[in-house]
């Protein structure tokens, strides 16, 4: 029997609404016109995924529960009527991943014989963070327990313990976001990557946590990872990142796990991530960003927004335009490249 994986912890948000929407008409900058206006009401975004389909862009985004109702209001207003997704949930989050696929193999796994689980991810260079429905948070929580251990926290029971009180005082703690130059502890980029986008049926998100084990035991590491919403009912798209290969062919090992998956490979990408200290107040710091980035013609191709911080996936080509305009919108003490190791 295989021991469980230790990891230093996790948390639960708690009193959160999730939101996903599909661009209603044809618009290449839609994430930025979005993120915009929610900047402008000042509501905070503690999650958000973006990723693009067949020139429509779908986003998943976490708001406090007592902003829900005025941010689909604002939504009809901006947008009109359009299919929105919302549920009342959680955001839960495990650390540190390290970017190893068998981590995040473990967790879709886990998370998805409870049932239509998880509604969303998105992961940090730390972190994989799962939106989840509210009424499968304490489940979700005792399953956790099985294939990984948590520090001193041996049984769930000993977890929920520990946090009383936590939730209040984080919310307490966080800070506005009010810096007219938003500040980076860092910025770290690596090409010679491959975004794979995969279109599957939800109830086969285990099989695909068994396809990224298999990417772990070839060496591989994840350096970007979300899903998007799907029009189709029961349907998930998931886009990652691998290092580039001229030995592995990763959809033939997609395709044999999941030959009924639909999946897309871009060769050429580059990934980038960054955090700062008001990176939870997101409101202000996505809009920002994606401002930059359109102002130098950069064609997104995914962003992820969790925890305290934000990952993206870009032609690699356009690296460097990125970085130059990610350094006027913020203030990045460094900008570290990181080495691929090719598998």
């Amino acid at each position: 029997m295989k021991s469980p994986t230790r990891l230093g912890g996790f948390k639960i948000l708690k009193d959160v609404v999730w939101i996903s929407l599909i661009q209603p008409k044809k618009n290449f900058i839609f994430p930025t016109a979005f993120s915009s206006f929610i900047a402008e009401e000042g509501i905070n975004v503690p999650f958000m995924t973006c990723g693009e389909q067949n020139l429509a862009w779908g986003l998943n985004l976490v708001v406090e529960a007592g902003d829900a109702k005025k941010t689909s209001n604002l939504i009809e207003k901006k947008l009109g009527k359009i299919n929105l997704s919302t549920a009342k949930g959680a955001i839960l989050s495990i650390f540190p991943h390290r970017s190893k696929p068998e981590i995040i193999g473990t967790l879709l796994d886990v998370l998805g014989k409870l049932g239509g689980q998880p509604i969303a991810f998105a992961n940090s260079p730390s972190a994989i963070s799962a939106v989840l429905r509210e009424d499968v948070v304490n489940e979700a929580t005792n399953a956790l327990f099985d294939p990984f251990e948590f520090g001193p926290y041996r049984t769930p029971a000993d977890w929920k313990l520990a946090q009383k009180g936590k939730e209040k005082l984080y919310k307490e703690v966080i800070a506005s976001y009010q810096e007219k130059k938003p500040k980076v502890y860092g910025l770290e980029w690596q090409d010679e990557q491959t975004l794979i986008h995969i279109k599957l049926d939800r109830v086969h998100l285990s099989k695909m946590g068994t396809a990224l084990k298999h990417f772990a035991q070839l060496g591989l590491v994840l350096t970007f990872f979300i899903s998007r919403p799907s029009k189709e009912k029961n349907k998930g798209n998931l886009f990652f990142c691998l290092p580039e290969s001229n030995r592995h062919n990763y959809i033939g090992i997609i395709q044999e796990l999941l030959p009924e998956a639909s999946t897309i490979e871009d060769h050429s990408v580059a990934t980038f991530s960054m955090n700062g200290p008001h990176f939870g107040d997101r409101y202000g710091i996505i809009s920002e960003l994606l401002t930059a980035l359109n102002g130098v013609q950069v064609d997104l191709l995914g962003l992820s927004c969790s925890i305290h911080s934000i990952t993206g996936v870009l032609p690699a080509s356009q690296a460097q335009p990125a970085i130059r305009a990610i350094q006027g919108c913020f203030e990045v003490p460094s900008v570290i490249k990181k080495t691929t190791n090719q598998p």
